[in-house]
């Protein structure tokens, strides 16, 4: 996928892959995005500038001069930030659209269950030295698609309520999403979980609400795999306890090893000595997880939680293909626009071109155990043919997951 400023002169194309039924006209109306014809003179046009600035990587002059050229508008830099600044939320009802077509489409199911991964991603306002802008991404392993956004400022946190849900999802999240209060809502849902957590993310107690040694646990395990039946300590009474199940697993001595000399470097950093539980805790990965046992054993648990690393992927995508991490706006409703607007030729040029990988990009994938079986399902009719479908590594019958292929954890 490569996002080109003669995406400019296929405006055609572009237009055909906007969401059917979505009436750029109305809902620009709507939103006050273009109220009356002057300088531009109609919602297409409008949405046209947009792409140019943000999608293509123009200047606000070098959009200006090409408007003039290609006769669709003639604006100056204040008038075109004007007009950017006000369509912002229609840019992103676009966005919304785009991803609600989407979800239209069959996804691939296993025991009934549908996979999703959620986590965020940063972006920074030119000259800046931290997060001004955070992206929260849902996103469908089995159609390899963008399923939900949420665009906050560099305050909004991360957490599982970003996102929502239906009865039948799993949700992936990584160790940001370990939170007390967060979990039992997605249950409450009707969705499963399967959050990495750390050692002192959450206060673990055993399922009569007595003390949890995790180390002892951890010291006890012989096996690469294990698991140990938790109650959360929410900090509060919700009557029933929250009793969930923490697979653990025991890293080789490599990765072990690699992620104690990062932490020991991380805390030189900050003039201090690391935690030797913290060094221990770097020998295994650990995972909270709502799913039930006798569907769900712990390698099988572990096995799903690598294919976080897809989103990873599409993280990449928009930033070293899209350029999402360009954002060339400091005015927060400019900014938004742009990222709006960029956000909208990503999702175009995922829905025809790039093919997710089978596997982990990260190593060669092994077959040491025994794969798991992925089932195709459809949730229902196709409501539109869709370019060029991207082939998924969850979303075809004959595929395996195979549960100890390599990957970045």
């Amino acid at each position: 996928m490569v996002i080109r400023p003669d995406i400019l002169d296929h405006w055609a194309e572009v237009h055909a892959h906007l969401p059917a039924g979505f009436d750029l006209e109305r809902t620009a109306r709507e939103r006050g995005a273009f109220t009356r014809a002057r300088q531009v003179k109609d919602a297409a046009t409008l949405l046209r500038l947009a792409l140019a600035y943000g999608g293509c990587g123009m200047s606000l002059r070098e959009t200006c001069a090409w408007a003039e050229v290609a006769g669709l508008a003639s604006l100056t830099d204040p008038s075109l930030i004007e007009r950017l600044c006000k369509a912002a939320p229609w840019l992103g009802d676009i966005v919304a659209a785009l991803i609600g077509e989407q979800a239209k489409l069959p996804t691939g199911r296993w025991s009934g269950y549908r996979l999703r991964a959620l986590d965020a991603t940063s972006i920074c306002e030119p000259g800046a030295d931290r997060t001004t802008w955070r992206l929260h991404v849902g996103y469908d392993l089995a159609s390899g698609q963008v399923d939900q956004v949420e665009l906050t400022d560099g305050h909004g946190a991360e957490n599982l309520q970003r996102l929502r849900y239906r009865p039948g999802d799993i949700v992936l999240g990584d160790r940001a999403y370990a939170r007390p209060r967060d979990l039992r809502p997605v249950i409450e849902d009707g969705a499963d979980f399967i959050v990495r957590t750390g050692w002192n993310s959450l206060r673990l107690l055993h399922p009569d609400g007595s003390a949890f040694d995790l180390f002892a646990t951890l010291a006890a395990q012989t096996e690469q795999e294990g698991e140990a039946s938790v109650r959360i300590d929410e900090g509060r009474d919700f009557g029933e306890p929250l009793i969930l199940r923490l697979a653990i697993r025991r890293k080789s001595p490599e990765q072990a090893e690699a992620e104690q000399k990062r932490l020991i470097k991380d805390a030189k950093k900050r003039g201090k000595q690391p935690d030797p539980r913290s060094l221990e805790a770097a020998k295994y990965i650990l995972l909270l997880t709502s799913l039930p046992v006798t569907t769900f054993p712990p390698v099988d648990v572990l096995a799903l939680y690598r294919f976080r690393w897809q989103l990873e992927l599409a993280f990449k995508r928009m930033k070293s293909l899209a350029g999402l991490d360009a954002l060339a706006a400091k005015k927060p409703e400019l900014a938004r626009a742009w990222i709006y607007a960029r956000l909208i030729v990503f999702l175009i040029a995922e829905q025809s071109a790039g093919q997710v990988p089978d596997s982990s990009p990260c190593a060669p994938e092994t077959h040491a155990r025994k794969p798991v079986a992925m089932a195709s399902h459809q949730t229902g009719p196709r409501q539109r043919p869709r370019r060029n479908p991207r082939p998924s590594a969850l979303a075809d019958r004959s595929t395996r997951i195979h549960p100890h292929s390599p990957s970045p954890l």
